[in-house]
């Protein structure tokens, strides 16, 4: 019998539930091989009482989404004291349709969990759900270090099935932190093997597959985290509505009717994550509002790290100075929790302006802090830089954004259309909002890039010594990003 290798997948169904499955390290385990299927693997050593009810609770708790009764078909005991599992626990398995009981793999530290049990091997196992909200570009599972699409032929009307692993199995440890979090990447970001598309046609036809994961995203997997797909984005992390989609469709936001915009650059890691329970982290990457809008209209929490606390190799930059990963959660404890352990861790005139500020009120209650309202401009013209010559603060900082941000925007990705003419002898098609950015920024001369940058400095060291005062205290910035209301995909752009 042939030993599997990492290049084999399989796929199975249990009940209406379906599955992939890959190999373990775990080979040749019994002297002589048994009937292969769907098992689970049990340490009674680990329950200070195993019984009927324990047995439930494995099986058919809400804990995890993964395991089911058809995973008793084997039952491995990686402790000898399950040579004396009760009588009823026993008939309870038969029950259930157990065919085979074995004590093995006693020294392994194997995690109990469900695995597929195939050419008397272990094999992983992971579940597989459609992605009914279109936010992913591909489905990918882990090949040692590396990744690899992932397909199973049989989705359906939906483009993907994305797969992800038992909760049993992947319990947190000091080692692997990050061990059980599902996380769905933003196609900005390299994983080793696959290619980056930016959900634009003619960048994923000119360059290859990756040849390292982002080291931002190297540090999680290497934690434990699972990836389990690469989700659509806003083509050249632009702010392109859902009617300038063109290369790629843009993911479905589930709120309301389900024909809001879900925003834009990172929307398909923000409807991930809004759509599906069986997603816990959704990662994009920010320059100027693209964790935060579509945060927004997707309904769920958005965090953009402090620039620099990440690095930016593997990662697709448009502005340097301003691009950073960040994170997508349904709950703040969820949302807190994972940034923690990454980092090493307002208006009064609307409805919503309240909401933030009863937001603020409840902070102020829980944490015992006093929250201090302030007006930028007014702070700006009290105590003002005196490299600003008098200038006040809107004045000081006209022209920054388009004249750091725009050129930036132009000049990263000149290798990618020089590159794109060589090889194919025609220009690259772009969607009308990229094209009119590239525009723009090619008209932005190096002597005003420059002189802008220098504004920016000046008012980054403004800010964090007058406004924030980081040497003497911790503080929180809360701000409305803009007052909602409903944005259906087929709104024409703004």
């Amino acid at each position: 019998m042939n030993s599997p290798t990492l290049d084999e997948v399989a796929f199975f169904d249990c009940g209406a539930a379906r599955y992939t499955a890959w190999p373990t390290s775990f080979r040749n385990i019994f002297p002589v091989p048994l009937e292969e299927g769907p098992i689970a693997v049990l340490d009674p050593s680990a329950q200070s009482l195993f019984d009927t009810d324990t047995i439930y609770d494995f099986f058919e708790s809400a804990k995890d989404d993964v395991i089911r009764r058809e995973f008793t078909k084997g039952i491995i005991f990686t402790a000898e004291s399950g040579d004396r599992l009760p009588e009823d626990c026993r008939e309870l398995l038969e029950a259930w349709g157990n065919v085979w009981m074995r004590v093995g793999l006693t020294d392994a530290k194997l995690p109990p969990g469900p695995y597929f049990y195939k050419d008397n091997a272990l094999w992983n196992v992971a579940r597989l759900y459609d992605d009914t909200q279109g936010a992913f570009v591909v489905a990918v599972k882990p090949k040692g270090i590396s990744y690899e699409i992932l397909n199973d032929g049989k989705h359906g009307w939906y483009g993907n099935s994305l797969a992800v692993p038992s909760r049993l199995t992947c319990q947190p440890s000091e080692q692997q932190p990050f061990a059980g979090y599902r996380v769905a990447l933003k196609d900005a970001l390299d994983l080793e093997s696959l290619q980056t598309s930016l959900c634009n046609k003619a960048y994923l036809q000119l360059y290859p597959a990756a040849t390292a994961t982002a080291t931002a995203i190297m540090n999680i997997v290497q934690g434990g985290a699972f990836i389990v797909g690469k989700t659509k984005l806003s083509s050249f992390l632009s702010r392109e509505e859902a009617t300038e989609s063109i290369d790629f469709q843009t993911a479905w936001n589930p709120r309301a009717d389900g024909y809001q915009t879900p925003g834009g650059s990172s929307s398909g890691s923000a409807a991930a994550v809004a759509a599906y329970d069986w997603i816990d982290i959704g990662i994009g990457t920010d320059t100027n509002g693209s964790i935060r809008r579509p945060a927004q209209c997707n309904g769920v929490f958005g965090l953009r790290p402090s620039h620099g606390r990440f690095s930016q190799d593997g990662m697709f930059t448009i502005f340097k100075r301003f691009d950073v990963p960040g994170i997508f959660a349904r709950d703040l404890a969820r949302l807190a929790s994972f940034a923690n352990k990454w980092y090493d861790l307002m208006t009064e005139d609307t409805a919503q302006g309240q909401i933030i500020l009863d937001f603020v009120q409840d902070m102020e209650s829980h944490l015992g802090i006093k929250a201090e309202r302030i007006s930028m401009s007014d702070r700006w013209d009290q105590s003002p830089p005196s490299e600003a010559s008098g200038q006040g603060l809107h004045d000081f900082l006209a022209k920054v954004g388009k004249d750091t941000f725009l050129y930036a925007n132009y000049h990263s990705t000149v290798s990618f259309r020089e590159g794109y003419v060589a090889r194919f002898g025609k220009k690259p098609f772009l969607n009308p909002f990229v094209q009119w950015r590239w525009d723009v920024g090619r008209t932005v001369s190096k002597e005003a890039y420059a002189e802008a940058t220098r504004r920016m400095d000046i008012y980054m060291k403004w800010f964090l010594g007058t406004v924030m005062q980081t040497d003497i205290r911790n503080a929180l910035v809360i701000l409305q990003n803009e007052d909602v209301s409903p944005k259906y995909r087929d709104d024409p752009p703004p």
